[in-house]
């Protein structure tokens, strides 16, 4: 005789969305910052959207040499210090069950502007000792489905043609939102449409054992 029925979800995938309000002049003076690397940079061949450093194909992304969020620019320091840290510490606290205080860890970070036509193609963030991907939305134009839209890609293949599951989970992204999943989570981009370029600073997370 049956005497209970239990669901259990197995190895989920967390996905952190924190949204912004009241934060216009700092995405204003990131685009300034942003755009200021975009006209030293895109017909250089530093420019990772289209020399093969990338996954990014057409617009810009800064060189792969550069750590954006350590600039020392004051809007760079600004996005850092007060947004994507704080975020970075409660994933770690509430997704990956690990103290802040005692979860020695760096950052590479990396802008990315987008125009009409760009995208990007599937990919995770294999690098070693990455734990935790992000992106940071400074601007976003708004714009129907699928364009422009970040496509995450089921990780559980097999269960797609069973059909328990979706192929791709898809997420409009939206000016001031930050995302943080993980970085085997693979992902793309629609391309863009018309109506503004996009404009994102993204990160990993890595864990720093030296230190």
């Amino acid at each position: 005789m049956l005497s209970e029925d239990t669901f259990e979800t197995h190895f989920p995938i967390v996905v952190m969305v924190r949204n912004h309000s009241g934060i216009e002049r700092l995405n204003d003076s990131l685009k300034s910052v942003i755009f200021k690397l975009e006209n030293q940079y895109v017909d250089t061949d530093q420019n990772a959207a289209v020399n093969g450093d990338s996954t990014t194909r057409g617009g810009f992304q800064t060189p792969a040499t550069m750590a954006f969020l350590d600039l020392g620019e004051t809007p760079t320091k600004e996005l850092k210090g007060a947004v994507i840290l704080p975020a970075v510490e409660r994933y770690l606290d509430e997704v990956l069950d690990c103290d802040p205080m005692f979860t020695p860890f760096k950052m590479a970070s990396w802008a990315n502007v987008l125009h009409e036509g760009h995208w990007q193609a599937p990919h995770i963030h294999p690098k070693e000792y990455t734990i935790i991907s992000g992106v940071y939305y400074v601007d976003v134009p708004s714009q129907p489905a699928p364009t422009g839209h970040l496509e995450f890609i089921n990780p559980h293949p097999i269960s797609v043609p069973l059909g328990a599951q979706a192929m791709t989970r898809s997420h409009q992204p939206v000016t001031g939102q930050l995302l943080l999943f993980p970085p085997y989570y693979m992902h793309y981009v629609n391309p863009m449409g018309k109506g503004g370029p996009r404009i994102v600073v993204s990160f990993d997370v890595r864990l720093n054992p030296g230190s």
